[in-house]
């Protein structure tokens, strides 16, 4: 069993008061896999980023945290670089700058029980379009398992053709993973059994809905889960949902490396599964770094040996 998570490699500069105070490798995909990593999973990042001193520092980092980077692809140019600028609740605001080229990755081709996470803008780039959705048809197909997060930070509303591309997303995954803010994004709504409705029409049977501090849901045709968000002081809510769902994958890893399969889940396991979820995020939340603490992945790794 393969984890894959797919998405741009960001180098983050955090500013409080209106000084820098840290810097580090990210991206939604990026988070994730270090995370996943941490914890010992066997993941790899598809991913793209320059042959500039940042791509070094972020190459050098994934190794560092076990990630496997063999099908990162690797331009002459600059990375992408974001800017987040934290208010008073440490919530942040972003400014992005684009890489200076624009480069599609390769993808393997996807295998039964692969575990995929896909997201954030990355999902919508024109550029490798097609190859994408080739890669999540075939492993549609395959049966691989896809989470797809749109991660959708601005209203989408009035813009058919990225509408669109989220509708095609969500058609070939097999879990949608989202924040009520996504989806008043996307779809102009905030309740998660409406949003259900939405993504169940697109043919996708499974909805992960968070909420924040308000906790989350997990939706199927069989079941309606709500679970509590967990106490935490905040640091930082920079890769909360990041972490939401690489808590998702990891708890899958573990209840389907025991030969069960997806429709095999029974609610006992969709608790623990979004237990862990919950347990992700709120670790990040409570870190200044943008994935679960290294400590943290080390215990779980050992736990499941």
């Amino acid at each position: 069993m393969r984890i894959l998570t797919i998405g741009e490699t960001t180098y983050d500069i955090s500013f409080r008061d209106g000084q820098p105070t840290s810097a580090c490798s990210g991206g939604s995909a990026y988070n994730s896999a270090i995370s996943l990593g941490r914890c010992g999973l066997p993941v790899s990042l598809i991913s793209t980023f320059g042959k500039d001193h940042i791509g070094d520092l972020s190459y050098a980092f994934l190794e560092t945290n076990g990630v496997n980077c063999d099908l990162i692809k690797r331009f002459t140019g600059q990375s992408r670089v974001a800017l987040a600028f934290f208010n008073s609740d440490n919530n942040a605001n972003y400014s992005f700058y684009a890489a200076s080229s624009d480069v599609a990755p390769d993808y393997p081709d996807p295998q039964k029980n692969d575990i995929i996470l896909l997201g954030s803008s990355f999902a919508l780039r024109d550029n490798g379009r097609d190859q994408l959705l080739e890669f999540l048809s075939n492993a549609k197909k395959a049966g691989s398992i896809t989470i797809y997060d749109p991660n959708a930070r601005q209203s989408v509303i009035g813009n058919p053709a990225i509408i669109h591309k989220i509708l095609e997303n969500i058609s070939l995954s097999t879990i949608v993973k989202g924040s009520d803010e996504d989806f008043r994004n996307i779809f102009g709504i905030t309740n998660g059994k409406n949003v259900y409705s939405h993504i169940s029409e697109e043919g996708n049977p499974i909805l992960v809905y968070t909420k924040g501090p308000d906790g989350a849901e997990l939706l199927t045709p069989d079941l309606h889960l709500i679970v509590s968000a967990l106490k935490t002081h905040v640091v930082s809510t920079i890769g909360a949902g990041d972490n939401f769902s690489a808590g998702i994958v990891y708890g899958l890893f573990h209840q389907l490396k025991g030969n069960l399969i997806l429709n095999d889940l029974q609610t006992n396991n969709w608790e623990d599964i979004m237990d862990y979820a919950s347990m992700f995020a709120s670790a990040v939340c409570e870190s200044a770094e943008n994935y679960l603490p290294a400590e943290m992945g080390k215990t779980l790794r050992n736990d499941s040996i």
